[in-house]
């Protein structure tokens, strides 16, 4: 075929495509942005204070699960059925959101929401895969980091405007019709499947046992008490017995070999130990900037933006690195700009530097980030076989999730640990979360200043852990590009 490539993830016969993937890539960005905004509203307007963590939890916790679902059977039904289904709940899930009356309504809709927002993200990783051509990968993921990073500066701005013109209903409701212009413009082009799949649709035993690790996991690093040890145990008892599971079955939920076996699992393993590093600052940046600061309401709403900018420009110089460099070594340049930036805002925090300089750190962090995570993903593509995409992919976000819950379940817990210790409970900080005080004393400050840097400095451990399974990666990269490859000239694109 002599058919001219595209050359630019916006032309004609990948638009329709590019608007329902990026427009579901801003709106799981905005959901993020906008329900942390809006959790001091929620909880003064429908109480139940000790709910509210659950706010964000539960579709952290349904979104993990419903990623691996949704990788699973997009290798079985196809990508179409899929996003579908997915947009359809994530559409359903947030208008039920916003007519919620009461906590413990909103997390059942959370719930709903999160099981859309887990098959979306799903759908967009998978989608890159299947959707563009192979020398637009790179630029596609970049694509879908520049719409998050352009959401992660307007999203604040946007929340504010909803929150106080509106209400808190609104942060949900505004999602609805969005996700119907993504439904639109996706509905006829997303793939079906390619060829036929024997045995079991879904592996509901293995479905259980992924959903119960997740529970186990999120519980055991969100605080450090004497269950967390025991936790632990269990959820790395129950991944154990989920890896002897998939040996035996031939269409596990999340196969093996994209779990453990090199390359993927050594990809996957770095990729999630930088995260969680990353996300062990980002989680509480604001809190330290309000409490251990005394930056304004306005100041704290915007902190974030310096590190999300910076992974957006990391995103897309990592996609134009990649014309030029090996995945590999642009992803080791991620990882050496993170861990410069972490260490700089590790050390910031613990003398009060200046606060544009701990904002310039952020941004160092977020660079790093983005370059690694957005090279992370177009190797991946390149070493996944065509009719594998949905499981590869699925299997990499999950560990991506684990590094995102389990950093962020750690850094609150290291602050919140350090404050207890200081000051004997932690009461200042969970109002101060809650949005019920605005400042503390300056002893509390201190606490949370040294509580940050400290979560900072074990982040900082997080992400050179990562750079151990990163040392053995490119030894075995070799025969799964031969293998992907060959897949790729059997079934170049997917045949709706």
């Amino acid at each position: 075929m002599n058919d001219p490539q595209p050359k630019s993830v916006l032309a004609p016969e990948l638009l329709p495509a590019s608007i329902a993937i990026f427009t579901l890539v801003g709106l799981s960005a905005f959901n993020s942005l906008g329900v942390s905004a809006a959790l001091p509203n929620l909880a003064a307007d429908l109480g139940n204070l000790d709910l509210l963590p659950w706010v964000v939890t539960v579709y952290l916790l349904m979104a993990g699960v419903a990623t691996v679902v949704a990788g699973a059977l997009i290798d079985s039904v196809g990508l179409r059925f899929i996003f579908r289904f997915s947009v359809g709940a994530f559409v359903l899930g947030s208008f039920m959101a916003g007519l919620a009356g009461s906590m413990v309504l909103l997390i059942g809709a959370r719930v709903m929401q999160g099981l859309g927002g887990g098959g979306v993200i799903a759908v967009g990783l998978a989608g890159v895969n299947l959707l563009f051509p192979k020398h637009l990968v790179g630029r596609a993921f970049a694509a879908n980091s520049t719409v998050w990073g352009v959401m992660g500066v307007a999203g604040p701005a946007l929340a504010a405007f909803l929150l106080s013109f509106a209400s808190w209903h609104w942060i949900f409701f505004v999602n609805v019709p969005f996700g119907l212009v993504s439904l639109a413009a996706g509905w006829k082009v997303m793939p079906g499947p390619v060829g036929l799949r024997s045995g079991r649709i879904l592996d509901l035993l293995g479905l259980a046992m992924v959903f119960a690790f997740n529970v186990l996991l999120l519980f055991a690093v969100n605080a450090f008490d004497r269950w967390s040890a025991w936790l632990f145990v269990g959820s790395v008892s129950i991944a154990m017995v989920y890896l002897w599971h998939a040996r035996r079955q031939a269409e596990p939920v999340m196969k093996r070999r994209h779990l453990i076996d090199p390359p993927f699992g050594l990809l996957a393993w770095s990729i999630s130990l930088l995260l969680a590093g990353g996300i062990a600052t980002e989680s509480f940046f604001t809190l330290y900037v309000r409490g251990a600061r005394g930056g304004s309401q306005t100041l704290t709403g915007w902190a974030v933006v310096f590190f999300v900018v910076g992974w957006t420009i990391g995103s897309n110089a990592s996609s134009r690195m990649l014309d030029r460099l090996a995945e590999t070594s642009t992803i080791v340049t991620g990882f050496g700009i993170t861990l410069i930036g972490l260490g700089s805002v590790a050390t910031m925090a613990a003398v009060d530097a200046p606060l544009p300089f701990v904002f310039a750190g952020m941004a160092v962090v977020g660079t790093g980030l983005g370059m690694a995570t957005n090279a992370g993903l177009t190797l991946l593509q390149s070493i996944t076989a065509v009719d594998e995409s949905g499981r590869a992919t699925a299997a990499h976000q999950f560990y991506r999730n684990l590094g995102f819950t389990v950093g962020a379940a750690t850094g609150g817990a290291v602050i919140l640990f350090v404050v207890g210790r200081r000051l004997g409970d932690v009461d200042a900080v969970r109002s101060l979360l809650a949005g019920s005080s605005d400042v503390t004393d300056q002893k509390g400050a201190a606490a949370i200043a040294d509580g940050f840097a400290l979560a900072v400095a074990i982040g900082l451990g997080l992400g050179l852990a990562g750079l151990i399974p990163l040392g053995y990666l490119r030894k075995s990269l070799s025969e799964a590009r031969t293998i992907a490859n060959v897949t790729r000239r059997q079934h170049p694109r997917y045949v709706p």
